[in-house]
């Protein structure tokens, strides 16, 4: 337990309060928070995020927290939530350019303040979600190895609001609360519905999509509630990619082949996936017993298809991955593999409410959640396995499950030298993790009997397969208990201060305790101080300790095929070990947060807030290791035939700075309606702090530049937009709704592998995306209508093109934030009732 870090930090925090406490008290005594004007409270929310007072709007906090109503998510035109944070919250980024097979299985999460997507904590009316099964192998902004939660899969019609604490709150919450917390909160409504269709697509680019929602209120007994939403649809691949520029071969004599059967494959496909049979469907309902006990519980289902293509593979005689007469037999044309993703994500809470706050709230719950991916090849051969062997088959399964139950007791305490009442609140937490991987059928990851090694007959020599093996099949568990304290007052009219203390610990790791103070001050009747200052931490994800898969490639050496592996190990594997793999260790955080919040005038605030995060340990995947010192350390030993291979380790540690900025207006403008300005700007800098060598089980230094390479190190330090500012106006009038939004992207960086060819290192212009919704209510003549219709990257921008791709047939970054398709169009109609 890092005790000395702990106490580091909180010393030095108390000393910081204390300092502004006796420096702003005496020269700002008076009661400035009553005379707040009423008018700005149009503005305000109460939250249910980051304390557990009941008397604080989102204004009055002492970390920064955006509240999201489901109107606003709506009008964005995005068909998911994630893609409508990405819109509305300049904190949070979210590349939306992933191209191939591999994009369907990444989970679509949330990423703030530069950080990962599993730095981020998202609970569901306050209550922790499970994260998806599968991880990103790829540098997506720093993401490289998380394993998020999938925002997809909750509907946007099921939601109020969403909060969003932009603050270190481990101590508050546990593990992966780094970056901040994303809190959904679901409707509450026992009456009225509504249902919509919409149809969109890329003006170029493919995409059709179709969409329906629909929720319903219903009544229970003692005005409770059931609230249900549904969603469904479907889309169709979208793809923006420059003809394949290799020269195809046929496979007879290995010379260029000239028939136009090939011409068909200049332009396939690796773009956004199909999605198919997507359904997510979510009901929350609660039900007063009496006047002091009221029981709730919110369940999800979620299930997609997604079909992704790959690299189209032509046959030529000149490589021997192809050579096979099966597969020349089979596919005369070469073939485009596709990978099929097939997603199954259940989740239940069931909890009871006892008492209030002013005598004490007890409040029981338990939950479960499962996400499920499983995989499948299409259009697949493993030539060894014969000329008849199948072409459609699984290739492995992963399941991540998660239990949670808790005890919280919250209570507000009156004591006569504070200026409101106490706020004491705490409780215990046990929570159990368990991931599985189900290997997949024999067919991918295995000879098969038709296997010939001799290069010249080449009949049964495998192409390259991969998958989850009979070796990487297992199920680890491990169990979280915990206990917290959170203390909340107000010493006078003008100063609030908060503590926050939790303690959990972990069956597969020592325990660890951390703290969070905080506090606002009020300066004048409309500007206020806040800050806060926290130790956290992110346990290793149940993903990250149970992954581990392979792939094969058969060259020819010494004149015979030998099958080579790329493995993703365990980090605790014997062959791990040997490269000099560890058990990973939890990330340690230190956060400090400080800013303004002013009310000029009624209905308008402006805030800014100053950040940094530190987080030693870091989590990532590494490279895949190859060359001598991988040779050297698996040569006899039973992994000799492994040629690369990458594993998880904590070898980094960062630090992240920056500064967020938001403003928000509504003009009243008589009888031409109402009009909402809002703006938002968010800058943030990481740097890598620290990086340390590894060393492997004969002795060899591997450095940390090889472990975590130039690119992985340029997508956490530089792969993420410099800055990005929104901005956005939305006007009504009567039965008219029109919403015009942008958002601007600064520049970012992508670097190439090798040091020696920093020439191809690529700095990405500044992008800028608008989008425009306009939507008119049929109330008189058919009360409940709604026709909708709007453009997304209206002024069809593109970010730039990668420069030198060579035989790539990608023209974008994957990093790129948004705009790899261009410009959308979309209409649908709605029927509230």
């Amino acid at each position: 337990m890092k005790y000395t870090h702990l106490r580091k930090n909180l010393l030095a925090s108390v000393i910081g309060f204390s300092t502004f406490a006796g420096i702003a008290l005496p020269a700002f005594a008076n009661d400035a928070r009553s005379n707040t004007a009423p008018a700005a409270a149009s503005v305000e929310t109460v939250l249910v995020t980051g304390t557990r007072r009941s008397d604080v709007s989102h204004l009055e906090a002492s970390a920064p927290i955006d509240v999201l109503t489901g109107d606003a998510l709506s009008g964005t035109g995005a068909q998911d939530l994630s893609a409508a944070l990405l819109k509305l919250t300049p904190s949070f980024s979210l590349p939306s350019t992933p191209t191939g097979s591999f994009a369907s299985s990444i989970p679509v999460g949330a990423a703030l303040r530069g950080l990962s997507a599993d730095q981020v904590l998202v609970l569901i009316n306050g209550k922790r979600r499970h994260t998806g099964s599968n991880f990103t192998r790829q540098n997506l902004n720093g993401g490289r190895g998380s394993a998020s939660v999938d925002l997809s899969l909750i509907p946007v019609s099921a939601i109020a609001r969403v909060e969003v604490l932009r603050d270190g709150a481990a101590a508050q919450y546990g593990s992966d609360a780094i970056a901040g917390v994303i809190n959904v909160v679901l409707k509450t409504r026992n009456d009225g519905g509504g249902i919509d269709y919409r149809y969109s697509e890329f003006t170029k680019h493919g995409g059709e999509g179709n969409q329906l929602n629909a929720w319903k209120g219903l009544e229970l007994p003692n005005d409770g509630f059931v609230t249900v939403a549904i969603n469904a649809g479907d889309k169709d691949p979208a793809n923006n990619t420059d003809p394949d520029p290799r020269q195809f071969y046929n496979n007879i004599n290995g010379q260029p082949d000239p028939r136009e059967a090939n011409a068909k494959h200049r332009n396939w496909l690796f773009g956004a996936p199909a999605i198919r049979d997507q359904y997510n469907a979510l009901i929350n309902s609660e039900l007063p017993i009496n006047d002091q006990v009221t029981a709730y519980g919110f369940t999800s289902y979620g299930h997609r298809t997604s079909v992704g293509e790959g690299f189209y593979e032509f046959p030529r005689s000149t490589s021997l991955v192809n050579q096979s007469t099966y597969f020349k037999e089979r596919f005369p044309d070469g073939r485009i593999p596709v990978t099929v993703y097939k997603l199954e994500d259940y989740a239940a809470t069931l909890g009871t409410r006892i008492g209030e706050t002013e005598t004490g709230l007890i409040d029981i719950y338990v939950n479960h959640g499962v996400n499920i991916v499983d995989s499948y090849d299409h259009n697949g051969i493993n030539p060894s396995f014969g000329p008849d062997s199948a072409d459609n088959y699984f290739t492995g399964g992963r399941k991540n499950s998660q239990t949670n139950a808790a005890l919280d007791y919250t209570r507000d305490i009156p004591v006569s030298f504070l200026a409101s009442p106490l706020t004491v609140a705490t409780g215990i937490s046990w929570r159990k993790e368990r991931y599985e991987l189900e290997a997949g059928d024999p067919i991918a990851h295995t000879r098969g009997p038709f296997f010939n090694p001799s290069p010249v007959a080449g009949v049964g020599i495998p192409a390259i397969y991969s998958g989850i093996t009979n070796e990487d099949e297992r199920s680890i568990s491990r169990d979280v208990t915990g206990a917290f304290l959170s203390l909340e007052g107000s010493p006078t009219e003008s100063l609030d201060l908060g503590l926050a203390v939790r303690y959990e610990d972990y069956s597969d790791f020592d325990s660890t305790t951390n703290a969070k103070l905080s506090l606002r001050y009020q300066l004048t009747d409309t500007l206020s101080f806040r800050s806060s200052v926290g130790t956290g931490h992110r346990a290793p994800s149940i993903v990250q300790l149970g992954y581990s898969a392979f792939s094969v490639q058969t060259p020819v050496i010494n004149g015979i095929p030998v099958d080579v592996q790329q493995r993703t190990l365990l980090a605790t594997s014997d062959a791990a070990r040997l490269l000099g793999g560890t058990a990973l260790t939890p990330e340690e955080s230190t956060n400090f947060s400080a800013g303004f919040v002013w009310n000029p005038i009624p209905n308008a605030y402006i805030t800014i807030d100053a950040y940094q995060i530190e987080i030693d340990d870091r989590i990532q995947l590494s490279e895949n290791l190859s060359g001598a010192a991988v040779e050297q350390a698996f040569a006899g030993t039973p992994y000799d035939n492994i040629s690369n291979a990458a594993f998880f380790t904590n070898i980094l540690d960062t630090r992240t700075r920056g500064i967020e900025a938001s403003a928000t207006y509504q003009f009243d403008l008589n009888r031409f309606g109402l009009l909402d300005v809002n703006f938002g700007y968010a800058k943030n800098d990481t740097d890598i702090t620290a990086a340390r060598d590894i060393v492997t089980a004969n002795g060899d230094v591997i450095p940390s530049t090889a472990i975590v390479g130039r690119i992985n190190r340029a997508s956490l330090e530089e792969g993420s937009p410099q800055d990005k500012i929104i901005f956005g106006l939305g006007w009504s009038l009567e039965n008219w709704k029109v919403n015009f939004s942008g958002r601007r992207y600064g520049e970012w960086t992508a670097r190439v592998a090798t040091p020696s060819a920093t020439s191809q290192d690529q700095t990405f212009s500044p992008q800028t995306i608008f989008d425009l919704d306009v939507a008119y209510r049929f109330e008189r003549v058919l009360p409940g209508v709604k026709l909708s219709a709007g453009f997304q990257n209206i002024f069809n921008s593109y970010p730039d093109h990668i420069v030198g791709r060579g035989a790539s047939v990608t023209k974008f970054s994957f990093n790129s934030p948004e705009g790899a398709y261009g410009r959308a169009w979309y209409a649908g109609v709605a029927y509230d009732f």
